[in-house]
């Protein structure tokens, strides 16, 4: 949307950078979860509270309705 509308994204460029980073470092499906193992690794320290499942999981099936799918993306892949 920025795109097309001619509006540079401040941090989105920076963004893409962690996660191409998280990547290559924790591998192609190792997301989120590991963005914060990056800052954790880098201080030296755990991010997760007391108590805080150490993985989630998505055991939920998915349901017609649900789930967003955006419009365009076969076009933009």
């Amino acid at each position: 949307v920025a795109e097309r509308s001619g509006v540079e994204l401040d941090v989105g460029p920076l963004i893409l950078d962690i996660f191409k980073e998280g990547m290559e470092k924790y591998g192609g499906r190792e997301l989120s979860p590991n963005i914060a193992r990056r800052l954790e690794e880098r201080c030296d320290a755990q991010l997760l509270a007391p108590g805080f499942p150490p993985e989630m999981l998505d055991d939920e099936p998915e349901e017609p309705g649900y789930e967003v799918i955006p419009q365009g993306r076969e076009a933009a892949a």
